[in-house]
């Protein structure tokens, strides 16, 4: 079994916060009075942010759904639990143990940071909280029917961060990379779900929709890599302008 890379997709963008976003920090870190689940936040800046892990972990969930490949078997102690897939595509693209024997993991998404404007929207936000809101919320006991407040803290609508996917494609035993390259549109459904799901906490409650807009993807070839030019630079240098197309207007290069 052979694997040599031809090159990268890279997709990149801002991911638009439509509804108030939770994605939880620690508590024992971050004393923020009056708050029950504080936000993850960047401890150089302070500034809440949008881990890679959350956004791969919920596309790869999304994708075992869509594609009925999540088996659910109850535990030890009789609750239920899914359970890895081992959909090789699924596999291939996402990473997987080496009894899959899938070859190297094809995708990477990095931290996904607030954008300059984002950050000026927060720095004067009419909030109690720095640079987010908390929505209280009461729990109800179904017996005494008695409230108990919980306040939980979120990034606000209309925040923008900017994410970007790399997409690695392999010639694996000669294929020629065409198995990647046709996977890459299932990294494309996995975002299309992901925008009409959720991310973070209390996504059944209405918390953390969100919206991609993205630039045009790049396939940048190991030659672009080693030559270091204009495509390569293209592919690494920061996303500029809101005018970006949506998921479905994308216009895909030919690699």
């Amino acid at each position: 079994m052979t694997f040599k890379m031809l090159g990268s997709i890279v997709l990149k963008g801002k991911i638009e916060t439509v509804t108030g976003l939770h994605i939880g920090g620690s508590k024992d870190k971050l004393e923020i009075g009056g708050v029950d689940s504080p936000v993850l936040r960047d401890p150089n800046t302070n500034y809440p942010y949008i881990p890679g892990s959350s956004l791969k972990g919920k596309m790869r969930a999304l994708l075992e759904l869509s594609e009925g490949k999540v088996d659910i078997q109850p535990d030890r102690d009789g609750k239920l639990k899914g359970n890895p897939s081992k959909d090789k595509t699924i596999c291939k693209i996402f990473g997987s143990t080496a009894k899959e024997a899938t070859g190297p993991t094809r995708i990477i998404v990095r931290d996904a940071y607030p954008d300059n404007k984002t950050v000026s929207m927060w720095e004067t936000l009419d909030s109690e909280l720095q640079y987010t809101e908390f929505k209280g919320e009461n729990t109800i006991d179904r017996l005494t029917s008695e409230a108990n407040p919980r306040f939980t803290e979120r990034v606000v609508k209309g925040s923008k961060f900017d994410f970007t996917i790399v997409y690695n494609v392999f010639d694996h035993d000669g294929d020629g990379g065409n198995d990647d390259k046709v996977n890459f549109y299932t990294v494309l459904k996995a975002l299309k779900l992901l925008e009409n799901s959720g991310i973070g906490g209390s996504v059944s409650r209405g918390y953390g929709q969100i919206k991609f807009h993205c630039e045009n993807p790049v396939w940048v070839t190991v030659d672009d890599y080693r030559e270091g030019n204009e495509n390569y630079k293209k592919a690494v240098s920061q996303v500029e302008g809101d005018d970006l197309p949506s998921l479905h207007e994308l216009q895909l290069p030919n690699f």
